[in-house]
């Protein structure tokens, strides 16, 4: 069931077949986020994980909800524009860096979220409950490694290409 719902016997030769897996699933997991959260009230997925991260530490700025929220400066913009133009966060210049604002949850943004986050959290566990305990540390592992040889294989990449130039 799982090959045919990520389609992974339609790959070129020459792709990698985890990598292929792993985007497929990618891309289906954040689409079925995106369900529940238009379901929940027409959210998307960056302003849900800026609502997560002023959750979890209120009053920040744009540059640490890039870090938490690993959503790029643009689509981060934009959504915070949005979000602000909602009332669903507020923002104030900073006062040891004017360049900087500093972003909050409103009233209204935390109900919103406080609503939505039952039906987020039922969809998460679910996601969860697919492995037992030690299937879950065997997937981090393996995901980890994964990254790890990706970057690996990228730098020596960089080098050989280096080396020829």
């Amino acid at each position: 069931m799982t090959k045919t719902l990520l389609e992974l016997e339609k790959i070129p030769a020459s792709a990698s077949l985890i990598a292929v897996a792993t985007h497929r699933l990618s891309r289906l997991l954040r689409a079925q986020l995106g369900k529940v959260l238009a379901q929940c009230g027409g959210m998307s997925i960056a302003e849900w994980r800026i609502l997560a991260g002023l959750d979890q530490q209120d009053g920040i700025t744009q540059k640490h909800l890039i870090e938490f929220t690993k959503i790029e400066q643009g689509q981060l913009s934009r959504a915070l524009a949005a979000m602000e133009e909602r009332k669903l966060i507020s923002s104030t210049r900073s006062d040891e860096d004017r360049r900087a604002r500093i972003f909050s949850m409103t009233d209204k943004g935390r109900i919103f979220f406080e609503q939505i986050l039952p039906s987020v959290t039922a969809h998460n566990r679910a996601l969860d409950a697919a492995f037992s305990r030690e299937e879950k540390a065997l997937f981090l592992e393996m995901v980890a490694r994964l990254a790890e040889t990706s970057q690996q294989s990228l730098e020596e990449h960089a080098y050989a290409l280096r080396e020829t130039s």
